[in-house]
């Protein structure tokens, strides 16, 4: 039987890009673009690795708009048709 470590689930506090972008089902260049306009928080970094914290990240996307919800035209990163 393997140690209790290896089978309990751990919650993940940090994704780095990839994950993160898989995380919320968009490419890492969107990714990158959506912390350039203010969508996501930066990523924090330790040595040379870049991670985002999860809790970071929920907390910016609860300040999205809803679908459905009045168009804010001072929303300087909403995507324009």
């Amino acid at each position: 039987m393997p140690p209790s470590s290896q089978t309990r689930n751990i919650p993940r506090l940090g994704l780095n890009r990839n994950e993160l972008a898989l995380a919320i089902g968009v490419s890492v260049n969107t990714v990158d673009k959506m912390v350039q306009d203010g969508a996501l928080p930066p990523p924090r970094k330790w040595n040379t690795r870049k991670i985002w914290i999860v809790s970071e990240v929920e907390a910016s996307m609860l300040e999205w708009p809803a679908d459905g919800a009045p168009i804010d035209d001072d929303d300087e990163w909403r995507a324009t048709a």
